[in-house]
Order: structure tokens, then C-alpha cells, then sequence
């Protein structure tokens, strides 16, 4: 990495993990202004090797914003690279488009101009949908269909939502009404519906329920538009309606099976979030797919399931040779909540040999919360090494069996830093009492 995305990642960096050093920021902000100093500079947000639980990166940010690229023009102010990048951490604030400092984003697809032709209605259709037997029926269609060759979108959603109540509101008819509901809305004005939804982002809940219920035409529309960009911020409408939608699961499946790492990582925490027993066995593959980002979603997906076999997955990965994979594995059975997990956890601490793994464990070990798991991390912390005990742990892992109990910040584990402050020696014991420190500061 070049000087200025190094200088301004790392200024990204320093405003995400909330630092209340402003010289820190200050200094960072400058560093990347003065790698600007003379000559402008361009990032360009790549198109493979992010994840949708999006790491730290410059170019992670840029993605999960749909920036295509960030330019600064020679003699950008610190000021103006702030507020880039504040905009780039936050989920609403607009990227600027304009000035020192701007973003280009993603280019969505211009709706065609072409006329939108309606299915007709089949023969054996034609006396159930007769407008004199139906009048409000007909009436809603047609209200669909002139929104529709008119492209007023926000018109097209109230019409198809319309539609869609008169449907349910009569169980008897509700499959005749339906058809024309999806002969009213076809596909190519479903998806013309999608683009709208991801400019207008107040629309976008009601667009992704719509598509939901109306069968599986707008379930395909929206798997093809989770699967054409890597940006979830952006999508995240459809992921929500998709994990409401149990019948798009074998829509889903396929993703995972799909060439674009990218498409995989959707597929994978779809199939986690539809809980569907069925995804195990693909999602325990894909913990071997070669890139690490969808190792990480497929261990997120299968920590959602209450099964041997998902479990059994799960803690096979925390002996993955990649490190960020068994990360992924520690992080995820420690927001699974499954206190079964907790002596295997422990067991892959007392073996791992890289620090930042073990501090992932130790953290998802403090997050269970069993007794037996945490009272094993103080005494680890606290046990010093010595002529006569040369058991003991080295005190890199000491720090990290602290690291894990501060990360974690649960009651429980803020208790055993208590004791960790009364009973560690010098180094650990100052470890803890700069956690305890900082979390005292934060809840002032």
C-alpha cells in the first residue's frame, strides 16, 4: 500500500476504535494530507477480498459504502480527509461527491426506457378474473399497470402492496388474486422496482417485503441483487426480507457454489440467518473454500444452528492452518451463545501458539460465561511461573487470557479482572487495571 491509503486507512483506523486521543487523530489526519501535499492520489476500492461483516480496511469501507474510488486533489486539507473519512465509518452520512476529497460511487443501472409488456391472463383464469365478478381486483390491477408504463415507482410499490392486501384479506380467493397481482407487477418491473428501492433508501423495507411475498418471481429478483455487488451496506433491505423468506432457500443454495467469493459470503450468511437444517452440510464445506472471507461467514452461518454436526464443523475450524479462520471460528461460537462450546474452547487456548488467536479464544470463552471457563482464564492470569511451578503459562499468554476478559466486558469476566488487579503480578496485573480503567472512563 502506497503512502497515502496507508496514511489515511490509518487515520480510518483511529476514528473507528473511538479514540479519544485527538492529537493521535490530528496527526494522523496530517500524515495523509501531507502524502497529498504535491500530488493528488486515488484509491480505487478493488473487487474481490472484502467480507460483509467488513474488516478495518480502507478499501473494505470503501466497498461496504459503494465507492468505486476516493480521490484527493494535490493540497486536500486534513479537515476535508476527516470528514471523508467519518462519512466512510458511518452507515447514512453521504459520501462527499464533490470537493478536495471526493468519492465515486458504484454506477447503478439505468432503468431501460422500453415499453413493459404484461403477461396475459391464461384461459382457465378468464372467467375467475373477470372484472364484472371482480371489480376491485381489476380495478387494482390496472392502477399497478399505469404506474408501471408511467415508471412511478414510489406508485408501482402502493399499487402491489394494495394488491397484495386484497389477497390476503380473502383466503378463499387469495390464489386467483395473487396470479394477477404477479401478471399486474411482472418480473422486469419487479426488478426496475429493486433499482428504484436502492436509490430511495426510505422505500427500500417496503420494496424488500413486497418482493418477499409476491412469489417466487420477486424471490429471484432479489437473490440476483444480493449477488451483483459485493456491497452489503447497501442491500441490506433484501438480506432482511431473504431471512424472512424460507421458500427462497433453494434460490440461495446455489449461491455457495458460485466462482465470486463475494456471492459465496452472501450465500453463507443468508443460509445461517434462514436457519434451514439443510445448509450444514454446504456451509461446513465452504469452511475449505480457499478465500478466508468466506471461511469467516460460512463459521458465522453454522454458529446460528443448535446442531451436533454445525458444531462439530465449528470446532474443526479452530484448528484451520489459517489464523483469521480460526479467528472467525472463536469469534462466532463466542456470540453463539452455546456454553457447550466452552471446554472445547479452552482446550484450543492451552494449544494455540499465536497470540491473536488466543486472545480470540480467551474473549469467546469470557463471552459464554461459564463458571468453569472463566475461573480456568483468572487462574491462568494469575498462576506465576517460577522455579517450582514451571507449569505456569508464559506471560504473553497470561495477557492474552486478560486481553480475552476485557474484549468480552461481561460482568463476570470484569469480576475476575477485579481479582486478577489483587492477585496477578506486575505486568499482567497492570494489564487488567488498564482495562478496568478504560471501561470506567467509558461508562463516565
Amino acid at each position: 500500500m502506497t503512502a497515502f491509503p496507508a496514511a489515511f486507512e490509518r487515520l480510518l483506523v483511529l476514528l473507528h476504535e473511538d479514540s479519544d486521543d485527538q492529537s493521535a487523530l490530528e496527526e494522523a489526519a496530517a500524515m495523509a494530507a501531507a502524502a497529498v501535499a504535491r500530488k493528488p492520489a486515488r484509491v480505487d476500492a478493488g473487487v474481490e477480498g472484502s467480507q460483509i461483516a467488513a474488516r478495518m480496511t480502507l478499501r473494505g469501507r470503501m466497498r461496504a459504502r459503494a465507492a468505486d474510488w476516493i480521490e484527493a486533489d494535490a493540497g486536500a486539507s486534513a479537515g476535508d480527509l476527516m470528514t471523508m473519512a467519518r462519512a466512510l465509518l458511518s452507515e447514512n452520512e453521504p459520501l462527499p461527491t464533490g470537493g478536495s476529497v471526493r468519492a465515486a460511487l458504484v454506477p447503478l443501472p439505468v432503468a431501460a426506457d422500453a415499453p413493459i409488456e404484461f403477461p396475459a391472463t391464461p384461459v382457465s383464469l378468464t372467467q375467475a378474473t373477470d372484472p364484472d365478478l371482480d371489480p376491485e381486483l381489476e380495478r387494482l390491477a390496472e392502477a399497478a399497470r399505469d404506474a408501471i408504463a408511467r415508471r412511478q415507482w414510489p406508485e408501482v410499490l402502493a399499487a402491489g402492496e394494495a394488491l397484495l392486501a386484497y389477497a390476503d384479506a380473502s383466503p378463499s380467493a387469495r390464489r386467483v388474486r395473487i396470479i394477477v397481482a404477479r401478471r399486474a407487477v411482472p418480473r422486469v418491473a419487479l426488478r426496475e422496482l429493486l433499482e428504484h428501492a436502492l436509490r430511495h433508501p426510505e422505500d427500500q423495507q417496503r420494496t424488500g417485503e413486497l418482493l418477499a411475498r409476491i412469489g417466487p418471481e420477486g424471490h429471484e429478483v432479489m437473490v440476483d441483487g444480493v449477488a451483483e455487488s459485493e456491497s452489503f451496506a447497501a442491500r441490506r433491505f433484501l438480506h432482511d426480507a431473504l431471512a424472512k423468506t424460507p421458500e427462497a432457500f433453494p434460490l440461495i443454495l446455489p449461491l455457495l457454489t458460485r466462482s465470486a467469493p463475494h456471492q459465496v459470503r452472501h450465500g453463507a450468511t443468508l443460509l445461517g440467518r434462514l436457519g434451514d437444517a439443510r445448509a450444514i452440510e454446504p456451509l461446513t464445506g465452504a469452511l475449505g473454500h480457499p478465500d478466508e472471507g468466506v471461511r469467516g461467514e460460512a463459521a458465522r452461518a453454522l454458529a446460528r444452528f443448535r446442531d451436533p454436526a454445525a458444531r462439530a464443523a465449528l470446532t474443526s475450524a479452530l484448528s484451520h492452518p489459517s489464523h483469521v479462520t480460526r479467528i472467525d471460528a472463536a469469534s462466532a461460537i463466542g456470540l453463539s451463545g452455546q456454553t457447550m462450546f466452552s471446554p472445547t474452547v479452552m482446550s484450543a487456548f492451552a494449544a494455540e501458539k499465536e497470540s491473536s488467536v488466543r486472545r480470540a479464544l480467551a474473549t469467546a470463552a469470557a463471552r459464554l460465561g461459564t463458571p468453569q471457563a472463566t475461573d480456568e482464564l483468572i487462574r491462568i492470569a494469575i498462576e506465576r511461573r517460577t522455579l517450582l511451578n514451571r507449569d505456569a503459562a508464559p506471560v504473553e499468554v497470561r495477557l492474552d487470557a486478560v486481553a480475552g476478559l476485557a474484549a468480552a466486558n461481561t460482568p463476570l469476566a470484569r469480576r475476575g479482572l477485579d481479582r486478577i488487579v489483587r492477585d496477578a503480578d506486575r505486568p499482567v496485573r497492570e494489564a487488567a487495571d488498564r482495562a478496568l480503567s478504560v471501561r470506567r472512563a467509558g461508562e463516565r
